[in-house]
């Protein structure tokens, strides 16, 4: 009697990280234009890493390897984005390791309470920080196999932390012509990707929303700029705090964080309420860590702390509404026994 197989189903964001994926491709097309094929080769490695990663961890919990669950590639591939163009392979690969781990050590896909891709970018920050926050500059030929003798230069958030101004200008950073992570820059490509996420309902402005409020209202209203004095009102210095929001908006991982990391749907929280609460502390983590570090991928610092308290806001915001209905009931009772 032949052997019966099992129909295997999609998960049930399939659908969501095929979209990152495909988001990725006109990213990695702009990195390509300004870097060479240097990006391509750390994407193929990224991605080869979490196939092979997943085959290997994945029984461990005894679960086979499910080709019909691109998570791990998804991550991958955000893991790449969010790295200079001039990071040594065995960054990618070692990122990648750490992001698989990290999704399987609690259950795999749909179970992880931190993003596993922001998990493996601090790993990789945290292990090698110089080289994390050095980029080369736009148009620099990279070789394929050595990034020895390139010229690396720091990052806007260099800049904004230490209460300056970043001198690029707004074509640059709208193109992505600027130095910084090599797929975070092209802010055109990611407000594209970013709509077209929205569109696939794979987006939450719930989460969304809040978070970019947050991260533009404080540098307005608190300005970490050298020009101006301490505490000055929000009327003042107009001029320079436009400025500031510029930069703020268009360099660094700020959007590209909002937009590829905090709307995960395993990783954010599942009520409206919530989601709002966590968009807003996600955002003034994410603020704080641009205030207080040279890093141009701070925002995954902010999500990895976030990710400890979505489950919990979801359990607070159950029990408030167990309490209104209740109240709801009583004063329902309460008429329908009135004479």
């Amino acid at each position: 009697m032949p052997k019966r197989h099992d129909k295997i189903t999609k998960s049930v964001n399939y659908d969501y990280y095929w979209d990152i994926l495909f988001c990725t491709v006109p990213l990695l097309a702009v990195s390509c234009f300004y870097y060479g094929a240097r990006p391509l080769l750390m994407m193929a490695a990224g991605l080869l890493t979490a196939y092979v990663a997943d085959c290997v961890v994945t029984p461990l919990h005894a679960a086979g390897y499910r080709a019909h669950e691109p998570s791990s590639e998804a991550f991958a591939a955000l893991i790449v984005l969010m790295m200079p163009a001039s990071a040594p392979y065995y960054m990618v690969v070692t990122a990648t390791i750490i992001a698989v781990l990290v999704k399987e050590a609690f259950g795999g896909e749909g179970h992880y309470p931190f993003h596993p891709a922001a998990v493996g970018l601090v790993a990789a920050t945290l292990a090698w920080p110089r080289v994390m926050s050095s980029y080369p500059a736009p148009g620099t030929v990279l070789a394929l196999f050595s990034s020895t003798g390139v010229v690396l230069t720091q990052g806007s958030n260099t800049t904004l932390s230490a209460g300056g101004l970043p001198s690029d200008s707004t074509i640059n950073l709208l193109t992505g012509n600027v130095a910084g992570p090599l797929g975070c820059c092209a802010i055109l490509v990611i407000v594209a990707c970013g709509l077209y996420l929205l569109v696939r309902g794979h987006m939450q402005l719930s989460t969304f929303v809040p978070y970019l409020a947050v991260c533009v209202l404080v540098p307005w209203l608190l300005p970490n700029l050298n020009e101006l004095p301490a505490l000055s009102a929000p009327w003042e210095y107009v001029r320079q705090r436009i400025y500031l929001e510029k930069y703020i908006l268009l360099s660094g991982s700020m959007l590209f964080g909002g937009i590829f990391l905090a709307c995960e749907p395993v990783v954010q929280p599942n009520r409206w309420s919530s989601r709002l609460i966590y968009g807003l502390f996600l955002g003034a983590m994410a603020t704080a860590f641009r205030y207080y570090s040279v890093y141009e991928t701070g925002v995954c610092f902010a999500i990895v702390l976030a990710g400890a308290f979505p489950e919990w806001l979801d359990r607070l915001a159950q029990r408030a509404e167990r309490i209104r209905f209740m109240r709801k009931e009583e004063k329902r009772l309460a008429q329908h026994r009135e004479p």
